[in-house]
C-alpha cells in the first residue's frame, strides 16, 4: 500500500480511469490481496473478508467517476475502503470472545501447522478487545505501518488526532494482550499448545481446512516494504510481532471476484 504502484505511472492510471478495463483490473489487483488483509484482521472470518472485499471493490468500479486527481489514486480508494469498513453492517465474528485453554495433565501432540493457526486465529480474535475503529487504525497504522500523515488522510482528521488514536488503541490492546498471551507477556499461562487442545475439540481449527495458516508466501512483517523505527517497550514490541508474524494472505479467488465485478454493476439506460 505504501510502495509505488502501477497509478504512479500516468498511461495506466490515464487508461484506467477512461474505463480501460484491461488496465483497471490491472490497477486493482495490485491493492485486492491488501485490502483483503485488512478485512481478514478487521473480521476476523475469511469468508466474511472476501465479501467486504468484494463490496470495497464494487463501489470502486461505481465510483471510479468521482476520482478528481486531488490526491493519489490509491488515497482516494483507501478512504474507500476505510469508509466502507467503519459503517458495513456488524459481522458474525466481532463479538468473539477469548477462549481460556484448559490444562489436562495428558499431553496431546499437534502438528506445527494446528499450533500456528491457533496462534494466528487467537492473535486476530484479540484485535476484537478494540472498537472497530480503534482495530481499522491499529491494522493500518501499526500492523502495516501507515505514517501518520497517510493515516490521517484516510481516516480524514488531523495528524495529533490520528496519533492519539493510534495511541489509545495501541494501549487499550496492550492492556489486553499483555493479560492474556503467553507469548507476549511470559507471566502468562496461556501457551498455544494447550489452546490448539480446546480449539480442535471446538472444531475451530482442522489440519485439512486450515484458514488463517494457508495462502500465502510471505510473513505480515516481510510484506511491510520501509520499517519505522520507533521506541517500544518489550511488551509493544512483542505485541506488534505478535501481529506482523501473520501471514499476508494471498487468495487465487479474489482475480475471479474481480474480473466478474463489472457484470454485477446495473448499465445505464
Amino acid at each position: 500500500m505504501w510502495m509505488q504502484t502501477l497509478e504512479d505511472d500516468p498511461m495506466v492510471l490515464k487508461e484506467a480511469l477512461k474505463g480501460n478495463q484491461k488496465y483497471l483490473e490491472l490497477l486493482l489487483k495490485q491493492h485486492q490481496d491488501f485490502i483483503y488483509n485488512i478485512a481478514l484482521r478487521l473480521y476476523l472470518n475469511p469468508d466474511d473478508a472476501l465479501d467486504a472485499t468484494q463490496e470495497v471493490l464494487i463501489k470502486v468500479f461505481t465510483k471510479l467517476n468521482t476520482f478528481q486527481g486531488n490526491s493519489k489514486f490509491r488515497t482516494w480508494l483507501y478512504r474507500i475502503v476505510v469508509n466502507h469498513f467503519l459503517n458495513a453492517p456488524k459481522k458474525r465474528f466481532e463479538s468473539v470472545q477469548q477462549i481460556e485453554p484448559t490444562y489436562e495433565e495428558q499431553e496431546v501432540e499437534y502438528s506445527e501447522d494446528e499450533v500456528e493457526e491457533v496462534r494466528i486465529l487467537c492473535a486476530t480474535a484479540m484485535l476484537m478487545c478494540l472498537t472497530r475503529e480503534q482495530r481499522l487504525i491499529y491494522i493500518i497504522g501499526e500492523i502495516f505501518e501507515a505514517d501518520h500523515k497517510l493515516g490521517a488522510e484516510l481516516f480524514s482528521i488531523s495528524t495529533a488526532n490520528y496519533r492519539v488514536k493510534l495511541h489509545r488503541a495501541r494501549e487499550d490492546l496492550k492492556t489486553y494482550v499483555s493479560g492474556k498471551c503467553g507469548l507476549v507477556n511470559s507471566d502468562n499461562p496461556c501457551r498455544c499448545p494447550k489452546k490448539t487442545r480446546q480449539m480442535v475439540k471446538m472444531g475451530l481449527v482442522d489440519k485439512n481446512n486450515l484458514r488463517f495458516h494457508s495462502s500465502y508466501a510471505v510473513k505480515v512483517h516481510d510484506w511491510v516494504q520501509e520499517k519505522r523505527t520507533v521506541v517500544r517497550n518489550e511488551i509493544e514490541m512483542k505485541m506488534k510481532d505478535l501481529f506482523q508474524n501473520s501471514p499476508f494472505q494471498v487468495r487465487e479467488d479474489l482475480n475471479r471476484l474481480l474480473e466478474s465485478i463489472p457484470d454485477q454493476i446495473p448499465r445505464k439506460q
